[in-house]
């Protein structure tokens, strides 16, 4: 969770400001309060969907999805030679099975592993997929505003994520691992989701002068 104390010389606030800003009212901190989440709230999700940490350096790329695809297989079965294309293995009623395309029946055909005598020449590769710029940005939920909250108290702003995405937040704003399946488990790499900006920063002493100038 993001938090920033209007209070806190984490800010770079200065001295007098915060001494000023202690002289406010309960009321007018809030509504300063609220202006400071919303616009930082605006200021992360903007970020986030250019897929930058706060420091303005890029967030570290997926890996690249590879698929594997069967060409054409070769085999000796009782005694016949078979030519297999779009082939797979598959689980049968009595054991494991290849089923593909007979080039020579014209039709699709299953063969039990046990039955086949010898694999003569088996080909598939292992090509990257290519998918749309827009489908590979990273947090589209996690960077929407159903899912980053803004909190405004008399004492400080806050950005925070959604309770229900907020473990997920974690494992990549801290590049943590995460456990994907059962016996599975990936490192992630550390993704600066919330974070100030030095324009964040700035905007916020802006925002603390202009309110202070108003009263």
């Amino acid at each position: 969770m993001i938090t920033g104390s209007l209070q806190n010389d984490a800010l770079n606030v200065d001295r007098e400001l915060v001494a000023l800003l202690e002289k406010l009212s309960g009321r007018s901190r809030r509504k300063l309060s609220q202006e400071i989440a919303r616009d930082l709230r605006r200021t992360q999700l903007k970020r986030i969907a250019a897929q930058k940490n706060p420091d303005g350096s890029p967030f570290t790329k997926r890996k690249a999805r590879f698929i594997t695809v069967q060409n054409g297989m070769k085999f000796l079965w009782r005694g016949e030679l078979r030519n297999l294309k779009n082939w797979q293995f598959r689980k049968g009623r009595h054991g494991d099975m290849v089923t593909g395309f007979d080039i020579e029946r014209s039709a699709v055909r299953s063969f039990y592993k046990r039955d086949i005598q010898r694999f003569i020449e088996v080909k598939k590769n292992r090509i990257r997929s290519r998918v749309k710029s827009k489908q590979t940005r990273m947090f589209k939920k996690l960077g929407s505003s159903r899912y980053m909250l803004a909190k405004a108290t008399t004492d400080g702003a806050a950005v925070y994520f959604a309770p229900q995405v907020q473990r997920i937040a974690q494992v990549h704003q801290y590049g943590l691992k995460d456990r994907i399946r059962p016996n599975v488990e990936v490192q992630y790499p550390a993704r600066q989701l919330l974070g100030f900006t030095p324009t964040d920063m700035q905007h916020i002493e802006y925002q603390i002068v202009s309110w202070l100038t108003k009263i």
